[in-house]
């Protein structure tokens, strides 16, 4: 499988380093020099010290950190536990989580969950179509009157299966648990009244 995979990872998730914009590329040579011959035409001002800093923390990720074999040892078990509070949290909003192996988003299952169709009539720039998708309109909703934010994910899928989002939303754990119990608490308050 490694002659067929490209992995690429970055600064922003790997080492919380948000806005670094310091990335790299692993797998068979064949395709990681594809990568190499774009990415002087797609990158631009990634700052040198950047770099160095980066490439030291790849280095010493290698090595034991706290209890686990290396930082990505405990960064894995990290990001896992987060998803497990968010996908409780999920739950206590009626919203079905399909529970991921890894990455940093969970989608939910929002088809159990009811909001006023007057946010079905919003327009904005940013829609993906008219009327307003079921998952953008429901995100607006949960946005303004639950207070917890999801990204809709038909913003990713062509004009013709807009349909197939409609009873999803995608939720972030790559935050702070803080972020993720006031998501929790949020979710309480206003599905349990």
């Amino acid at each position: 499988m490694f002659e067929h995979t490209l992995t690429l990872s970055s600064s922003g998730k790997t080492f919380s380093a948000t806005g670094w914009k310091v990335g790299w590329a692993v797998g068979p040579p064949h395709l990681t020099r594809a990568v190499s011959s774009v990415q002087q035409w797609v990158s631009f001002s990634a700052p040198t010290p950047n770099q160095d800093a980066i490439a030291i923390c790849l280095k010493e990720a290698k090595e034991p950190f706290e209890s686990f074999d290396s930082y990505y040892g405990y960064l894995a078990s990290e990001y896992r536990r987060k998803r497990d509070l968010l996908c409780d949290a999920l739950r206590a909003a009626g919203i079905d989580p399909i529970v991921p192996d890894g990455g940093f988003f969970v989608m939910g299952d929002t088809s159990g969950i009811s909001f006023p169709p007057h946010y079905l009539d919003d327009v904005t720039e940013a829609m993906p179509a008219s009327p307003m998708p079921k998952d953008w309109a429901m995100s607006r909703w949960m946005t303004q009157e639950v207070g917890v934010t999801a990204i809709p994910p038909s913003a990713f899928y062509c004009k013709n299966n807009l349909h197939l989002a409609q009873n999803l939303l995608r939720f972030a754990y790559c935050k702070g648990d803080d972020t993720i119990l006031e998501a929790h608490k949020r979710f309480n308050d206003y599905f349990k009244t």
